[in-house]
């Protein structure tokens, strides 16, 4: 059976709809109850059988910070996929990052190691590389000397502990994709920035990033699980575009105004004390310089390995807008 950690969140729970929708069954774990109503409404959403679908999952209650709670998770279980973590770059954060990103991953890998589990892929994140070289790739090594945010570090981190599970004979695959674009979860991440779009945003930041489709992620990862490819790390970034041209993509599909004006350093770093103050907004100094970079991630060598093709800019633009337009049309 397939384990599926972080299946309340954007990843794990669009796998677990992926996996079920191919009748495979899945275990996944939940710390509560509640969390399982977002997952529940995905699936009506997406499917015209959503309980049979459901039918298909075995939910278990555990947290991936409590050892002990997961060693029954482990029973009759082959493959492993990690998408549980932790997101956030508020500086008082840093003590859960890094007991949910570094401590909840060797937690797990310890136990994959003890019920001889046959692979362990495990969701990182762009954060986790370098941004020196141009464009990165999966041999851009991190550097210390560069500023991170604790969050970064956090998946930094949960990665060293896949590798040195890797060398312990643990077969092992990461992947590290961009910023996911992926509906339903519309109070984080992209989500937040729909929102405000749809409010009416004036300023843009003057960098830009990768993206990539949810449904690319989940494919990919399931193409990589089900091959021969062992003790290999791969970047899953769709396109890089910049944050104007991502916004006014955004803003056209929901007939809004784009923003108009470039926001500037001074402006980032009022906001940024606003943010320290209020703990909303830009609320770390790694986070505001994101605002001002613009690092190109290469997937080639995931493109080559798997003849992949990604879903287009566009496309993920429109489905995206679209699911937010009907969930908010009541």
């Amino acid at each position: 059976m397939i384990l599926v950690t972080g299946g309340t969140g954007l990843v794990g729970s669009h796998l677990l709809l992926y996996l079920t929708r191919k009748d495979i069954k899945v275990r996944a774990i939940y710390r509560t109850k509640n969390s399982l109503k977002k997952i529940r409404h995905l699936f009506k959403y997406y499917s015209a059988e959503p309980e049979k679908l459901w039918a298909n999952i075995e939910w278990l209650p555990a947290d991936i910070t409590d050892i002990a709670s997961l060693e029954s998770v482990f029973d009759g279980i082959s493959h492993v996929y990690h998408t549980a973590a932790k997101v956030s770059f508020k500086p008082g954060d840093k003590e859960i990052l890094m007991q949910t990103n570094v401590i909840g991953t060797a937690n797990l890998l310890h136990l994959a190691m003890d019920h001889s589990i046959q692979k362990f892929l495990h969701v990182s994140s762009i954060a986790a590389l370098g941004t020196y070289d141009n464009p990165v790739t999966e041999q851009t090594h991190w550097n210390w000397k560069e500023k991170h945010s604790d969050y970064a570090v956090s998946k930094y981190l949960s990665e060293m502990e896949v590798w040195r599970a890797g060398q312990e004979g643990l077969p092992v695959v990461i992947v590290n994709p961009s910023v996911i674009l992926g509906a339903h979860f519309w109070n984080d991440g992209i989500g937040k920035v729909i929102q405000k779009i749809r409010k009416g945003m004036l300023f843009f930041p003057p960098g830009g990033n990768g993206f990539v489709d949810v449904w690319d992620v989940v494919k990919i990862m399931t193409e990589l699980m089900n091959r021969k490819i062992n003790n290999a790390s791969f970047i899953v970034s769709g396109y890089d575009t910049s944050y104007i041209e991502f916004l006014t993509a955004l803003a056209n599909v929901l007939e809004k105004q784009p923003p108009k004006y470039k926001l500037s350093r001074l402006m980032a770093e009022i906001l940024y004390w606003i943010g320290r103050l209020t703990g909303k907004g830009i609320t770390s100094r790694a986070l505001l310089n994101t605002l001002f970079q613009h690092p190109h991630y290469s997937s080639q060598k995931l493109i080559d390995t798997l003849d992949y093709k990604f879903i287009p800019f566009e496309a993920s633009i429109h489905n995206l807008t679209r699911h937010y337009l009907k969930d908010f049309k009541k």
